[in-house]
This record gives C-alpha cells, sequence and structure tokens, in this order.
C-alpha cells in the first residue's frame, strides 16, 4: 500500500525534477505520486489540477529567491550587491529553468492558479526592480557605465545562467569569468 501522508517540500521537490525531466506536457500527477509512492488522491488533496501545483511550486520557488534579498540593505557598495545577486542567481539557476514553464500554465484553471500567477508577476517585477536599482547605483559610483541601459545589464545578468557551463573550468570560477566579462567586456584594452 502507498504511503498517503506527504510533506509540501516533498512535493515541490519531485514535482520541480519531473517538471525539468519532462517538460509541461510530460508532467503528470501519476508521475509524481509513483516517486513520491502515494495515491493520486493524495496529490488532489493538496492541488486539483496539475496548473494548480506547478504555479504553487513557482511561487514557492520565487519566495525562495527573494528571501536571499531580504538583507541586501546590509551590503554597502552597489557593486558587491550586484555581485551577490549574480552569485543568488548562479545558485538558484535550476529555479529558473522551471520558472520558464510559466507561460505554459493555464492562469484560468482555477482562482489559486490565478492568484498564483499574478503573485509570480509581481515577485518578478519586485526582483527585476531591485536589480534595476543595483545597477543604477553602481552607475552612480562609477562601477558601471552610465551609456549602456540598465535594462540592458539587468537582462544579461538574467540571461547569464543560460551559459552552458565549462567542463575544463571549475563551476565557481567559472562564474567568476563570465560576471568579469559582463563587467568589463571581453575586447583588449588598448
Amino acid at each position: 500500500m502507498a504511503r498517503q501522508k506527504l510533506h509540501i517540500d516533498e512535493l515541490y521537490e519531485v514535482s520541480g525534477k519531473i517538471l525539468m525531466e519532462k517538460g509541461y506536457a510530460g508532467f503528470h500527477f501519476k508521475l509524481v505520486s509513483d516517486q513520491l509512492n502515494v495515491s493520486r488522491s493524495t496529490i488532489y488533496e493538496y492541488f486539483s489540477n496539475k496548473d494548480e501545483l506547478i504555479a504553487s511550486l513557482m511561487v514557492h520557488l520565487m519566495d525562495t529567491i527573494m528571501a536571499e534579498y531580504k538583507d541586501m540593505d546590509e551590503i554597502a557598495r552597489p557593486l558587491a550587491k550586484l555581485r551577490n545577486m549574480y552569485d543568488s542567481f548562479m545558485k538558484y539557476a535550476d529555479i529558473h529553468q522551471i520558472l520558464l514553464f510559466a507561460p505554459f500554465v493555464n492562469g484560468a484553471a482555477s482562482p489559486n492558479v490565478e492568484k498564483a500567477m499574478t503573485t509570480l508577476r509581481q515577485q518578478h517585477y519586485i526582483l527585476n526592480k531591485l536589480l534595476t536599482d543595483v545597477i543604477e547605483a553602481c552607475k552612480e559610483e562609477g562601477t558601471i557605465r552610465r551609456e549602456i541601459p540598465s535594462e540592458l545589464i539587468a537582462g544579461l545578468l538574467f540571461q547569464s545562467i543560460q551559459i552552458p557551463k565549462s567542463r575544463k573550468v571549475a563551476e565557481e570560477e567559472w562564474h567568476n569569468l563570465i560576471f568579469q566579462v559582463m563587467l568589463d567586456g571581453y575586447g583588449v584594452k588598448m
């Protein structure tokens, strides 16, 4: 007999892995219930459909990311704040992969999905605003060129997690190189 008790964090962890492996279309409660050794009805006690589960998972993941920035004011220098945010993006790169499924979620599937997707959009806006504000502070400090639009820099930072990891360079060093190239460029100084 399958166990019938389930912790929400287990459900989120397994759901995230399945979503990464199978994608939105391949995500089903049966896969989740099989991996958790529970009946599908146990999952339905938490969520009425896959869109509710995926939307809730995304909000949970964004909550995790946003918690990283609650103490940002303790970091004095804007460039150190920017590096902290970049390191966080790299730390949670897998989460970003899951968040890419947001456009597939049917926001009208239930009021819970609609609410979760609204929360997710608000969180994304707050994160983008925080990043843009830090970039603007770096410009005022003189550590980032003023003529480059802050939205471009923010986009590059967000997208940097998509750069494939090198097999020849240690992960931390790879992240340092990416950040350095974004900060200094890759052209030879003349």
